[in-house]
């Protein structure tokens, strides 16, 4: 009698066991789905944020699941991509946007949303060229002295109205830029941000809004910097000679002249900006080192940036 009192205890005891398990197996099922409904939700209304919390939750209900692994890796792969986006790095974000599409059994949502974002891109980036290449054009021909004309070239960038869009900030500032300095040059007018050594060689330029004084004035500053060269100590002479970098000391005859003009305290102003903006010190190279970058780039068809990437790095 007993043996079967105990055999009926162990059958209830596992009942109540097995009907436990069974009841919290249903919940945890319940709160994961209650919890991937949640993040799908909050993608839909791009509340990408909540949606990795609510990913991360599932998650906790079920380890290592696959499909919340799944989506939570796409959502912060898109989020990322966007933020690669907005700081303007074309090719990550490109990069992250086609991982996001290419997900299987992830959210459609966000394939279609990195889709869309993959056409805008490629917009963005054929635009960028489009207006790198006006740019580089009206460099070019403010560094030959067309100033007027180098500001025309300059209003295909201004006039494009998706020059204002957050993507093109830095073209955009740089044309800006080009501008003030083309229109200081039109007005024989010194740029405001100019620093000019005054040890330093300051040739005549021929610039076509100059009266025939100021080029008068300006030759005799020329001939004044070539009687202070030859009036160099042996001491200076050496040290002119063992000099690796480019100065007033070390100037050839036409190598500050682009087309038969001088290159301009403009032209080299901007250059410097163009380099810093590069990633170049151009605190550290005097005023003839940014001349003879002009120069090579001009001869080379390049622009600054571009000549000192082979030159210099």
């Amino acid at each position: 009698m007993k043996k079967w009192i105990w055999i009926l205890v162990a059958i209830i005891i596992a009942g109540a066991v097995g009907g436990y398990t069974y009841a919290r197996h249903a919940q945890n099922d319940r709160l994961y789905d209650q919890q991937m409904t949640r993040g799908n939700a909050y993608i839909a209304s791009k509340d990408y944020t909540s949606a990795e919390t609510a990913f991360t939750n599932a998650l906790k209900r079920k380890p290592n699941d696959k499909k919340a692994t799944t989506v939570l890796n796409q959502t912060q792969d898109f989020v990322s991509a966007k933020n690669l986006l907005d700081d303007r790095k074309f090719s990550d974000a490109k990069k992250g946007f086609q991982d996001v599409a290419d997900t299987k059994n992830g959210n459609e949502q966000l394939v279609d949303r990195a889709k869309t974002n993959l056409k805008n891109l490629k917009t963005i980036q054929a635009n960028v060229k489009k207006f790198n290449g006006f740019y580089d054009t009206a460099l070019e021909q403010a560094g030959n002295g067309q100033y007027m004309e180098s500001n025309t070239t300059l209003d295909k960038i201004f006039n494009d109205k998706a020059i204002h869009q957050t993507y093109y900030q830095d073209i955009l500032s740089k044309a800006e830029k080009l501008r003030d300095d083309n229109n200081n040059a039109i007005d024989g007018k010194p740029n405001s941000d100019s620093t000019l050594d005054q040890n330093s060689s300051t040739g005549a330029v021929a610039n076509p809004n100059l009266d025939s004084s100021s080029s008068s004035n300006s030759s005799s500053n020329a001939t004044g910097s070539s009687s202070n060269s030859a009036s160099l100590t042996p001491e200076e002479e050496q040290a002119a000679k063992n000099y690796k970098g480019s100065n007033e000391y070390t100037v050839k005859p036409g190598q500050n002249t682009i087309c038969g003009q001088e290159i301009t305290n403009a032209q080299v102003n901007s250059a410097r900006r163009e380099l810093d903006e590069a990633g170049f010190d151009s605190g550290t190279m005097s005023d003839q080192d940014v001349k003879n970058l002009i120069k090579g780039a001009h001869n080379e068809k390049q622009s600054v940036t571009q000549y000192a990437n082979q030159t210099l790095k």
